[in-house]
């Protein structure tokens, strides 16, 4: 099975674990993809954002439902992001506060 290499934007009612594409009903993998990934940009986070991308193992989708991780820290933060395309988040600079 190949993984697509296109990547829905999904937003989550009350549940998220059957797969849109396929109806695959048990849930799904994760990857992470860095957000500065191929991006030649001159102005860097202080932080590495990395998207939360969600793959059903049945039929491959992939699907970016908004949350962004870092591993900066010790213990982790997640953050939900409305904004899908926003890099850095006032949430993250300012430790979760």
């Amino acid at each position: 099975m190949p993984v697509s290499t296109e990547i829905t934007t999904l937003s989550i009612e009350d549940d998220l674990r059957i797969c849109p594409s396929c109806g695959y009903e048990y849930g799904f993998h994760t990857s992470f993809i860095n957000m500065n990934a191929g991006k030649d940009n001159p102005v860097r986070c202080t932080r590495e954002v990395f998207r939360v991308i969600l793959i059903c193992p049945e039929c491959g989708a992939r699907y970016d439902v908004g949350w962004r991780v870092t591993f900066a820290e010790p213990v982790s933060k997640v953050v939900k992001t409305t904004d899908l395309r926003q890099v850095c988040t006032d949430t993250l600079f300012k430790g979760g506060q």
